[in-house]
Parts: C-alpha cells; structure tokens; sequence
C-alpha cells in the first residue's frame, strides 16, 4: 500500500476521484485560499468544471480535466505547475481532518 507522500508524489498514479475531491474540498472548505490564489477568470473556470462534471470526474472532457489539475494544484499551492507532494502537503494544512481522512479512506475503498 503506498503512502499519502508516495502517492502524491507518482502523479499519474493519482486517480481523478481524488483530484476530484480534493478541488471540491478546497472550493467549499478553503474558499479563501481559493480566492488569494486564483483570478477571478480562474474561480469562474473551476466552478464551472465542478458543475459540468455534476459530481463525476469522469463527465469531464479531456482538457477539463488538465483545467482542473492545473486548477486545484494552483489552489492548494498558489502554482499550477507544483508537485503533488506539495499539493498534498498544503492540502493537509488546508482542510479540515476529517475531509483530509474522508478523501483518503475514499480512495482506500476504491482499489
């Protein structure tokens, strides 16, 4: 069983549920963080993926989803070209523990 660090780290091992999660997380738990590091262009960019994915990632079209990786990781780090081991790094001190437990027991379940 890989770690939370070793997962974060291989970024392609990275599913789209947790990616999923961890955007809507920081939308609905860290706005603030969301709104010091995205643009207002950006914020409209992100909630409207979340709404075209109606709670499913895989809804998304193929360059939403590059939106939203790059989205979520400027979110969570303030650059969209940062390590999952950073985005995973500022996640923790950034939402709540139990969503941060949630997301990963979510992603426990799911192998």
């Amino acid at each position: 069983m890989l770690s939370p660090r070793e997962l974060w780290t291989r970024g392609r091992a990275v599913p789209w549920a947790v990616v999923w999660e961890v955007g809507r997380a920081l939308w609905m738990n860290a706005r603030d963080r969301v709104n010091d590091t995205l643009s207002q262009r950006e914020r409209q960019d992100f909630a409207r993926i979340v709404r075209n994915g109606r709670g499913r990632p895989w809804h998304l079209t193929t360059e939403e989803r590059r939106r939203l990786v790059a989205l979520v990781k400027k979110a969570a780090t303030g650059r969209s070209d940062s390590s999952w081991d950073a985005v995973g790094r500022s996640v923790v001190t950034l939402l709540p523990p139990r969503i941060v437990t949630a997301i990963w027991e979510r992603r426990r379940s799911d192998r």
